[in-house]
Formats: structure tokens, C-alpha cells, sequence
């Protein structure tokens, strides 16, 4: 019983993801990786998130005394718990306006102040065109015009099985999802009618999503590999006429 014991404990440290770092190596940037995620989309007047990500190179880090400042103002640490003991930590903020440029600095327990990550996001111009809803006997057709990026197209459809309606499967992660690369100024693109159906199922629906990240500066004194990063995302549901 005593082995059992000790073998339990000894998985409950293994699984652990994050690091607090001792006091004199969280007073020190260069122990530091930074990882920060700017989602952009079609809400009119805001982010969809911001998120910052601290870490050692290996786990992440937790601790309340390390502070994230964005353009001055400071974000939120939280902290979800996971299975296994693991925790999942971000900075995160509500203050979601969209600004020309985005400046991150951090503090660290000893009070030091450093500048971590910029980025100025560049002025996008595309415009897609898409039916939203169509018939099972038309193609899907995405057409765009003065494109100034580098899109990643995913389009994947949910499916139902004909002898079985209620049934329900496909999605994003299923390996029928399309990826496409746009990077013309003008085109179109056309998934054909035969995507919709096999023998055993028929679409419920489809969607796709639209990507384009740019990346910005980081302090070179981070641990190799930290990033910022500004993605713009459209995420589009089309359904099928009656």
C-alpha cells in the first residue's frame, strides 16, 4: 500500500504544467518565454480576445507577483484547473477596442520593468463574397476582391447519415475538411456539389474559416521563440435551402 502511495504522489508532480520560478530567477527576463495571441474578426467595434502566455521554455508560469501590461494598463491573471492537478494560466484583459498598435511590458516581483512584445497590424483591404445559404444542388462558391493577405481557408460540413437522421457527425477536425491557401489580389473558389454527399451521409450544414496572421517584435532578451502574433479570423455558417 505504502508503494501505491508513493507512486500516486510521484504522478501527481509529473503532471504538473507549471512553474511559480524561484524569486531571483523571476527578477531575471531572459528565464522568461512570452507568448501573446491578438484574435481580430468581424465584431464592429472590438478584439475577439487577448491573451498572454508566460513560461520558462517547458511550463507555464503562475505567479501573482509577475505583472502584463498593455499599453500601460495592466491585465488579469487567471487561472483554470485542468484533470490531473494541471493548471492552464493567461493574462487576459476585457478591454477588447481595437488600437493602431499594441505595446506589452512586463514587471517583475523586483518592481523592473521591461518591454516584452509590439506590433502594428497592417491595414487589411479583403473583401469575400459567399452565399449563405444555398442549394444541395448548387457548388459553394467564395469569391474575393482586393486582397492584401495570406488567407487560410478551412472549410469543413456537418453531416447526418440518411438511413439515420438524427446522427450527427463531421466537423472541423474530420479529414473530408478542405484547406485552402488564397493569395491573390482577386479570385474565386469553388467547392463542388459532390462534397455535400456520399453514400452514407448527406450535409447538414457547412462552414469555413478564414485566417490571416501577421507577427510582431519581441524583446531579444526572452527566452528563445517567444512570439506576438495578430490574427484576423472569419468564421461563417452556410446553411442548405429547403
Amino acid at each position: 500500500m505504502r508503494y501505491y502511495k508513493i507512486l500516486f504522489i510521484v504522478l501527481i508532480f509529473q503532471s504538473c504544467n507549471t512553474i511559480t520560478l524561484p524569486e531571483r530567477e523571476a527578477n531575471n527576463i531572459s528565464n522568461i518565454q512570452v507568448e501573446i495571441l491578438i484574435e481580430d474578426g468581424f465584431k464592429e467595434k472590438a478584439l475577439n480576445k487577448i491573451n498572454a502566455y508566460l513560461s520558462n521554455g517547458e511550463k507555464r508560469i503562475i505567479n501573482k507577483n509577475i505583472k502584463i501590461q498593455l499599453n500601460g494598463k495592466p491585465l488579469e491573471l487567471f487561472v483554470r484547473t485542468g484533470n490531473y492537478y494541471d493548471k492552464y494560466p493567461v493574462y487576459r484583459t476585457d478591454d477588447l477596442v481595437r488600437r493602431e498598435s499594441y505595446y506589452f511590458e512586463i514587471i517583475l516581483p523586483d518592481s523592473t520593468k521591461y518591454p516584452i512584445a509590439y506590433i502594428k497590424p497592417g491595414k487589411r483591404t479583403s473583401e469575400f463574397n459567399f452565399a449563405k445559404n444555398i442549394s444541395l444542388d448548387n457548388d459553394f462558391v467564395l469569391e474575393w476582391e482586393n486582397n492584401n493577405v495570406s488567407a487560410n481557408l478551412e472549410l469543413w460540413k456537418v453531416v447526418h447519415q440518411k438511413d439515420k437522421p438524427n446522427i450527427i457527425s463531421g466537423g472541423r477536425y474530420a479529414e473530408s475538411t478542405i484547406h485552402h491557401t488564397i493569395n491573390t489580389e482577386n479570385g474565386s473558389y469553388k467547392v463542388p456539389k459532390l462534397f455535400y454527399e456520399d453514400s452514407l451521409t448527406i450535409a447538414h450544414y457547412l462552414k469555413f474559416r478564414l485566417s490571416s496572421m501577421e507577427s510582431g517584435l519581441v524583446n531579444p532578451e526572452l527566452i528563445s521563440n517567444s512570439k506576438i502574433s495578430y490574427t484576423y479570423v472569419i468564421e461563417e455558417t452556410i446553411d442548405f435551402e429547403d
